[in-house]
């Protein structure tokens, strides 16, 4: 009785599911051949490019497996691939992990009459294991009401969102969540290098409101005005700034874009129709598909902007902050959990602390410099507040350990519900304890200077 009971189960799923199947699949004809991509591309983007794919290719059919672009890592790293013919993403530095890893087949580059660099950064893998089919940029999204209300300047730089005027007003997600967001994490570290960019993001994290759970979260709290200001990838929130008349986005002073990839997997089941998808995502039809405004993507044909409406970015046509910078795809790749897992461990479980920590460093600092101007008379004071700023900032890896790809090599985002390596687990709980420590010691000094400013401002005596 219960194989029965299943079986009518599995029949009465199956008639369910008849009236959304296309008919010749519905009748058992399906003839057409899958091709099997891996995406972290939203389904309105996806989409779009599957209908024009699939009608340009009538013996094609474009499978989508769609998942976060960490999670697809560690899938194709692991090899629990499920016959994945093509990946398809916009970080950079996640065809790193993955061509590191070898798992990746080298590609010819296609006719696009786009030049090798943008910027200074290369449109296709120098050495041929993905091709760009579009350009990201990275930014800074806000709610223009949610800024009126409370009056606050909108943001020109990265640096701008240290400012305790934002305090509780951002909104990011994790880079263990989002590849887009580990992309801005590591352009900052580079940009910066390793110590001063760390200290970037760890006053940056302490005016968060929150950190939420993938990139569509941020754009979707900054809408419904549950924080000010978010990061976003250019798409997600030039898109939004459509639908929404009181969202604004904008490349901040010194941004830079890079390529949104594709490549070939080895080993691919289905080389022939992954090779077709490559060769229409770089087509003229293809790339004519990124403008249209429900996408709002930006090309790798230069022709392509020619059919895109006015004032539409065209990043051959933008000023970057540096052409001289170049980021580095293969030390990202080498370092991408290592910097996923010290943002956890230093930002995202810490952010009610850090909140607190630098509320109070940045009251003491403005009362020093309101107290004393430039000269900081209070020599005590100036120096606990430095020693706060100091340990606040402090990062558990040094530079050079962050360069050597033996000290990354075993570390691993696991798969659900398989434990971490042991030298990964000492890692993480060194780090942990390393946070707690410094941000304990922190609020201590940050405590005491306040009490020392507050008495030479006449607003208590001596506890």
């Amino acid at each position: 009785m219960t194989g029965l009971r299943a079986f009518a189960g599995r029949l009465v799923a199956a008639l369910l599911l008849l009236p959304f199947l296309p008919p010749e699949v519905a009748a058992g004809r399906e003839t057409r051949t899958a091709v099997t991509v891996l995406t972290s591309f939203p389904a309105g983007f996806y989409e779009p490019v599957r209908e024009a794919f699939e009608a340009a290719h009538p013996d094609w059919r474009l499978r989508i497996v769609n998942t976060k672009t960490t999670a697809a890592i560690s899938q194709l790293q692991e090899r629990t691939d499920d016959g994945v013919d093509v990946f398809w993403a916009s970080a950079p530095d996640a065809f790193e992990v993955l061509k590191a890893a070898k798992r990746l087949q080298p590609l010819a580059a296609r006719p696009t009459g786009a030049p090798p660099t943008v910027g200074n950064q290369p449109i296709n893998d120098p050495d041929g294991a993905y091709l760009g089919f579009a350009l990201s940029g990275y930014g800074l999204l806000w709610n223009q009401r949610y800024l009126d209300r409370h009056g606050l300047p909108a943001p020109k730089r990265w640096e701008d969102l240290r400012r305790p005027v934002y305090a509780r007003h951002l909104g990011i997600t994790a880079p263990s969540r989002s590849g887009t967001m580990h992309l801005m994490v590591e352009t900052v570290l580079q940009m910066q290098g390793w110590e001063r960019g760390w200290a970037t993001w760890l006053e940056i994290a302490g005016n968060l409101a929150t950190v939420t759970a993938r990139s569509y979260g941020v754009v979707d709290g900054v809408a419904k005005g549950r924080f000010g200001v978010g990061l976003s990838i250019d798409f997600l929130g030039q898109s939004a700034g459509s639908d929404e008349e009181d969202l604004r986005f904008a490349y901040p002073a010194d941004s830079l874009f890079l390529p949104a990839s594709v490549a070939l997997l080895r080993g691919a089941p289905n080389p022939e129709g992954a090779g077709a998808f490559i060769d229409f995502l770089l087509s003229p039809a293809g790339q004519a598909l990124l403008v249209r405004p429900d996408i709002q993507r930006l090309p790798v044909r230069p022709d392509a902007y020619a059919a895109a409406p006015a004032g539409y970015p065209d990043p051959y046509r933008t000023e970057t902050g540096d052409d001289l910078f170049l980021f580095d795809r293969a030390l990202s790749g080498a370092r991408y959990e290592l910097v996923n897992l010290l943002f956890d461990e230093l930002v995202t479980f810490r952010v009610k602390t850090l909140n607190r920590v630098w509320q109070l460093i940045h009251e003491g600092e403005e009362r020093l410099s309101a107290l004393y101007g430039a000269a900081a008379h209070e020599p005590v004071a100036a120096e606990l507040l430095r020693a706060a700023r100091a340990a606040a900032t402090a990062v558990p890896v040094s530079a050079a350990e962050a360069a050597d790809p033996a000290f990354s090599m075993a570390l691993r985002r696991p798969a659900r519900g398989l434990p971490v390596s042991s030298r990964q687990a000492e890692l993480e709980a060194a780090w942990r304890a390393f946070s707690r420590q410094r941000l304990d010691e922190a609020l201590a000094l940050a405590e005491r200077a306040l009490i020392i400013l507050r008495v030479a401002g006449g607003e208590g005596v001596w506890p």
